[in-house]
């Protein structure tokens, strides 16, 4: 049995591309399995709902086991015990990371917007068949990273593989289901600070120390007025535990591809040149992949 794991703090990607590619490894006649490593957030839940698919099995642990990594690369993103099991496949759309191997593998990495991008132009070269819910998970995966078509990661495939799966997955009404996944995407109600900061939570290593990037993407950069303080708190408290160099969280209005970045730690005053009025604001930009991470490595070096 294989099983398909996305990353930590799973996002729709990694879980829509997980239950996809377990179909597409059994398609091939092998036995395999989606699972996850943490808890699905709202959106995707919302998107499990709509194409009436079971969330995949909590497992944090594959030694022993044959595993593909769908939606990153990266050692910290894996389960802790990933160098005592057997890598045969990753599909990704971010940066080669520092995944190492014993034997050979298979590997997609695209320089596209999602993964399931991806995962669809598989299923097309292989020519299975894609099932009006696969055809869901796949669209809605790429809607949401690529933030309705609106983030600087999209390309022309992530458009053409949305225009095909649309059909496949009955929707009518592009407009109308945009508009409902991001209503989902953007619902932070009754979060708390350390809820937020570990919604979408990335970690990278970098110099030589740990680091932390989360996103919180939202309708509108009020929604966490009154929130600041409780989650500088919190990613001082990581850095703490953590022994990180520094965390930050990145609080993006989807609406206005405008960015309030919130950061702690020792690298900390490396940031503070570019703050106006006690604040650091990211103009244009939407993307942590494209925008937000690669101008922190720049800054942080």
């Amino acid at each position: 049995m294989i099983s398909v794991v996305g990353h930590k703090n799973p996002d729709s990607d990694s879980i829509c591309s997980a239950l996809v590619a377990a179909e597409l490894l059994k398609a091939r006649g092998l036995e395999a399995k989606a699972v996850r490593q943490g808890e699905i957030n709202r959106e995707t839940q919302h998107i499990l709902e709509i194409a009436g698919v079971d969330q995949p099995e909590l497992s944090t642990s594959v030694a022993g086991q044959q595993v593909w990594l769908v939606d990153y690369s990266d050692v910290a993103q894996a389960p802790d015990d990933i160098k005592d099991a057997e890598i045969l496949g990753i599909v990704d759309h971010h940066r080669l990371g520092d995944i190492m191997t014993v034997n050979p593998l298979e590997a997609w990495i695209w320089p596209v917007g999602c993964t399931s991008t991806i995962l669809f132009n598989l299923f097309k070269m292989e020519h299975a068949p894609i099932t009006p819910a696969l055809a869901k998970l796949m669209m809605s995966a790429i809607l949401s990273d690529t933030v309705g078509f609106a983030s600087p990661t999209c390309t022309d495939k992530d458009k053409a593989a949305v225009e095909e799966l649309k059909s496949i997955a009955e929707v009518a009404d592009l407009d109308a289901f945009i508009k409902a996944l991001l209503i989902a995407k953007t619902n932070i109600e009754g979060l708390s600070a350390a809820e937020l900061v570990e919604k979408d939570l990335k970690a990278y290593p970098f110099n030589g120390r740990d680091v932390v990037v989360g996103q919180v993407e939202l309708a509108t950069l009020e929604q966490v007025d009154g929130m600041i303080e409780a989650l500088e708190a919190d990613l001082e408290r990581r850095c703490e535990q953590d022994g990180l160099a520094f965390a930050a969280v990145m609080l993006t209005d989807i609406t206005t591809a405008q960015t309030r970045l919130l950061y702690k730690g020792e690298w900390a005053a490396k940031l503070e040149k570019h703050q106006q009025n006690g604040m650091l604001m990211m103009e244009n930009t939407l993307s942590r992949k494209k925008q937000g991470w690669p101008w922190l490595q720049t800054e942080l070096a």
